[in-house]
C-alpha cells in the first residue's frame, strides 16, 4: 500500500508547527509576562500543554522520520527527531519535578525550546531531502 505524498508532508509541517508552538510558549510567553505582570494569569497556560504539544509530536514525528527514511534514506532526520523529542520529554520531566533539580523551571525552558528547536530542525531537513529526493526521481 502506498502512502499518498501528500500525508508525510502533512507531518512534517505538523512536527514544525508543534515544534515552533513550543518554542513561543517556552519563550515568548515568558517574556510577555515578564514584561506585562498584571497580565501574567491571563497568559498562563493550563498544566497539560507541555504533555499534550509531546503526545502530538511524537506520533506525527514517527510518521514523518519513517516515511522520510523510506523515500530518502538519510538518518540525520530521524537522529535528530530522537534527540528533540528526547528533550522535550526531559523537559516535561522538569516541569513536573520528576528531575530533582534546583531550578527546574529554567530547564524546563532550556530543555524544551533545544528541544522544539532540534525536532524542527528534523522536520526541515526530512521535508527538503524528501522534495530532494522525488525531483531525483523525476
Amino acid at each position: 500500500m502506498c502512502i499518498p505524498a501528500a500525508r508525510p508532508r502533512l507531518a512534517d509541517l505538523l512536527g514544525i508547527t508543534l515544534s515552533l508552538t513550543c518554542l513561543v510558549h517556552c519563550l515568548a510567553l515568558p517574556l510577555l509576562i515578564l514584561l506585562a505582570p498584571a497580565l501574567g494569569t491571563w497568559f498562563a497556560m493550563p498544566e497539560w500543554v507541555h504533555a499534550a504539544i509531546l503526545m502530538l509530536a511524537l506520533p506525527a514525528a514517527t510518521f514523518a522520520m519513517t516515511d522520510g527514511w523510506r523515500r530518502h534514506g538519510r538518518a540525520l532526520p530521524v537522529l535528530l527527531a530522537g534527540a528533540g523529542l528526547g528533550l522535550l520529554a526531559a523537559g516535561l520531566a522538569a516541569h513536573e519535578g520528576w528531575l530533582a533539580l534546583a531550578e527546574p523551571e529554567a530547564a524546563d525552558r532550556l530543555l524544551t525550546s533545544l528541544g522544539a528547536i532540534v525536532l524542527a530542525t528534523a522536520h526541515l531537513l526530512n521535508w527538503r531531502w524528501r522534495h530532494i529526493f522525488r525531483e531525483h526521481l523525476r
